[in-house]
């Protein structure tokens, strides 16, 4: 495990310059610390790619993370393709 912050975590995956594998990475690492709500705000991010967005919203796919999951796909929901695997991944943590 890395000795990164959720902080360090969240701006390493959104700077564009940084390599796939370490942003990737760093979204990982914020699963592994529960961290939840950083998760939730990289995949309302729209500024960063599709594929960052979408690898945050399935690190949400965790018994922990369901509540967090649920808000993105009922109380503010997402916006198209994000919103329908939302709500997929959704269905299956409350099936587990």
């Amino acid at each position: 495990m890395s000795s990164r912050t959720p902080e360090e975590c969240v701006d390493l995956a959104l700077d564009e310059g940084a390599a796939e594998e370490k942003r990737v990475g760093a979204i990982r690492e914020l699963r592994t610390a529960n961290e939840c709500d950083e998760l939730e705000a990289l995949v309302r991010t729209e500024r960063i790619d599709d594929r960052y967005r979408r690898q945050a919203l399935e690190e949400l796919a965790t018994p922990q993370c369901d509540s967090t999951l649920r808000e993105l796909v009922d109380d503010e929901p997402l916006e198209g393709p994000l919103h329908r695997e939302a709500e997929e991944l959704l269905a299956t943590v409350e099936d587990d």
